[in-house]
């Protein structure tokens, strides 16, 4: 994965309110140290499972958030480290 500097900007007061919650929620799950698995992010997320994969491929398509692969399940971190709740401290796996 790039740097922060590597991905194009994305206003993140664009972010409507379930994009806003979803993103609140993998910055914060982020500190498992590993990438934020779709299963973690259902489990804390009080949405339907439409919403929340509509969401979260919208949130990557727009490059708020990189999805990768964590034990063969789509998982997903920031695009933007500056954006974290720790912009200083990526987790521990990377995407």
């Amino acid at each position: 994965m790039g740097t922060s500097n590597d991905r194009p900007y994305a206003e993140p007061m664009s972010m409507n309110e379930v994009e806003a919650y979803l993103y609140e929620a993998v910055a914060t799950l982020e500190y498992i140290g590993h990438p934020v698995t779709r299963t973690e992010i259902a489990a804390v997320a009080d949405l339907d499972d439409t919403t929340i994969d509509r969401t979260l491929r919208d949130m990557t398509d727009r490059g708020l958030l990189v999805q990768g692969d964590y034990d063969g399940e789509p998982a997903y971190e920031p695009a933007r480290r500056d954006w974290s709740v720790a912009p200083d401290k990526a987790q521990g796996r990377v995407l």
